[in-house]
């Protein structure tokens, strides 16, 4: 049988350094100084249902962890560098992100992967928009592609204004309370509010990343 000569015998190139193994060690010395230190601060964006929030309460349960949620990751990167908590949770979606990353009094202490709660799109209980005018959206600027990828036929070819929200949560709260036609947010969030699928998608296993001080 024929092989390729030259590049199928050349060795793979080395990662530079055992990275695994590296961050293997970070996430267990965060975990002990969890142990040492019950009711140790993690700040992360609010209010409770946002898929941040879930995230953290499952480490919360786990390892005695206090969490401070706050209303914009401006507020949870604040925090953190006035000391008022020890360490912030961040998804690494989140578009601000390299602020954490490129603070010089912060460094990245560990990362994971979890799964959100299902997303998609909502409205109102009492019926999604008509007509073929503008619709109105309520999303965080993280998940508006979702709108994108999810949206019916009967709203496909309609002009969208979007609706600035600062969470999933939020997003849910402006269209209950009529600043939308419809939302892109998170299970909690149409359960919390009253509100019905238009359509929906499972959740992304997305990874999390936990900034501390150096």
């Amino acid at each position: 049988m024929a092989t390729t000569p030259d590049t199928a015998a050349e060795p793979v190139p080395a990662l530079p350094g055992p990275l695994a193994g590296a961050y293997g060690r970070r996430w267990r010395a965060v975990v002990d100084r969890w142990a040492r230190r019950p009711g140790t601060a993690v700040a992360t964006l609010g209010p409770a249902g946002t898929s941040s929030h879930l995230t953290a309460a499952f480490l919360a349960e786990r390892h005695a962890l206090r969490i401070e949620l706050c209303d914009t990751f401006d507020a949870v990167l604040g925090a953190l560098v006035d000391g008022r908590v020890e360490q912030a949770l961040v998804p690494s979606a989140y578009q601000g992100a390299t602020r954490f990353h490129w603070h010089r009094d912060l460094r990245l202490d560990a990362y994971f992967a979890q799964a959100t709660p299902e997303y998609g799109i909502a409205a109102r209980a009492d019926g999604a928009p008509d007509g073929a005018g503008e619709v109105t959206v309520a999303a965080l600027w993280e998940v508006r592609r979702i709108f994108g990828d999810l949206v019916p036929p009967a709203l496909a070819d309609r002009p969208v204004r979007w609706v600035d929200a600062d969470s999933t949560q939020h997003a849910a709260e402006l269209l209950a309370a009529g600043g939308a036609d419809l939302a892109v947010t998170n299970a909690p969030g149409v359960r919390r509010h009253g509100l019905r699928w238009v359509v929906r998608r499972p959740g992304a296993e997305i990874v999390w990343l936990l900034f501390g001080h150096r």
